[in-house]
């Protein structure tokens, strides 16, 4: 779908109208009266129930139809969005458990950790856990403790997501080791060990471990009280991670606003002069500004007045608000020319442009490792160690050969 009417189209629809007033925790008299005039025969129950699958807010649409206009709603949607709500609760109570288990361990190897997003944002931002749809754990460990912490996590009984298999090892572990991030998996429960909070370094540079670790506030979750990133700096983390992604799903953006709501009494100067000098006053107007668009939040004058002196901001901002609810956007999924474009107007500092554009390397990096040989290439020819080098010619014979034997397959 292109960009103009028929997105135009697509955002004003009621199915995305309703969306966009149910995605709030606190819902005041007058958008109540909204939602039940939305809530209509003609409500197409099948394009709204996909749309909050695709942007996670199922919980939030379920919380305010069910409060607001449950007789309202078909006996048999009810039905099946309860089921879904229930899983979810059930699923996120599992991995808030975990996650309990995962940072005493952890506290018992010596090592600093720090949960982010997943149950600790949902308690923090949104009051429950309940309430935000998350599929893993996130933990931001110091750089000097991540190759320790993939260690003991593998002794506790996690295994690596994946593995290279190189013939190489040393190099494996390198490169496993100078990763951003690192994905750990046991039964159900998935973690996303990180040692930088974006894989894309030079959107959120300035936000060390070190500095999260020493500006670090406690949040109750589950009766259990967890220590993760100080009010201020998770609304700009929030911004980043939006922005990293180029703000394709909706509750990234319910994110932003709760997190706006939740301290009412935030110093925005303050907070403003902090974003602009931990280089990320863009992507934090840019988010503020979304949530100002997209659901309608409040801003102070101070932002605004923000806002209104950045316009490339609020150009970004509609521009992510009109491809948001276009079933085609993948903007943001993977590593494009359009998506550096972006990244490139969100960076501020020298270093970090100069990091943006070095960004490039990263389809190279994979194209690079998948040059690699590995174990199987040694299982089809066993060659001795001092002939390894032959293999950077073997792996791409066998490739092309598995290529030929998959696209003509034989009857034995």
């Amino acid at each position: 779908m292109a960009l103009g009417g028929l997105e135009q189209k697509a955002n004003d629809c009621p199915e995305v109208e309703l969306l966009r007033m149910c995605c709030r925790t606190k819902i005041d008299g007058d958008q109540q009266a909204r939602i039940r005039h939305l809530l209509q025969p003609s409500m197409d129950w099948h394009t709204l129930v996909r749309l909050a699958n695709v942007h996670g807010v199922q919980t939030l649409l379920y919380q305010s139809v069910k409060s607001i206009g449950k007789e309202q709603i078909p006996a048999i949607v009810l039905k099946d969005l309860t089921a879904y709500v229930q899983q979810i609760a059930i699923f996120n109570t599992v991995l808030t458990r975990d996650l309990l288990k995962i940072l005493d361990f952890l506290q018992t190897h010596g090592i600093r950790a720090l949960p982010f997003k997943g149950p600790v944002l949902a308690a923090s931002v949104y009051g429950s856990i309940s309430l935000r749809h998350f599929c893993d754990l996130d933990i931001l460990v110091s750089p000097l403790d991540f190759a320790k912490t993939i260690e003991v996590l593998v002794v506790e009984g996690y295994q690596l997501a994946y593995e290279w298999n190189l013939l190489d090892q040393d190099l494996e572990l390198t490169l496993r080791n100078s990763k951003s991030e690192y994905q750990l998996i046991k039964n159900s429960v998935s973690i996303d060990l990180h040692q930088t909070l974006t894989v894309e370094r030079f959107l959120s540079s300035q936000f060390t471990f070190d500095y999260l670790w020493d500006n670090r506030e406690p949040v109750l979750v589950s009766g259990h009280t967890f220590y993760s990133f100080g009010a201020d700096d998770l609304l700009m983390y929030l911004c980043i991670h939006g922005s990293k992604d180029c703000w394709r799903k909706l509750k990234w953006i319910c994110d932003v606003s709760e997190c706006i709501q939740q301290t009412p009494g935030r110093d925005w100067p303050r907070f403003l002069q902090q974003a602009a000098q931990m280089g990320c006053e863009r992507m934090v107007l840019l988010g503020l500004c979304l949530t100002q668009q997209v659901l309608g939040t409040e801003l102070p004058e101070v932002v605004q007045g923000k806002i209104d002196a950045h316009p490339g901001c609020s150009r970004l901002a509609q521009d992510f608000a009109q491809r948001l609810f276009d079933q085609e956007n993948t903007l943001g999924r993977s590593f494009t020319p359009q998506k550096f474009i972006r990244h490139w107007q969100m960076t501020e500092t020298r270093r970090d442009r100069i990091a943006c554009i070095l960004d490039i390397r990263r389809p190279i990096h994979g194209f690079w490792l998948k040059c690699l040989p590995n174990v199987n290439d040694r299982d089809f020819l066993i060659l001795p160690k001092p002939l390894y080098f032959l293999y950077f010619l073997i792996r791409p014979l066998r490739l092309g050969l598995k290529h030929l034997n998959s696209a003509n397959p034989q009857e034995s």
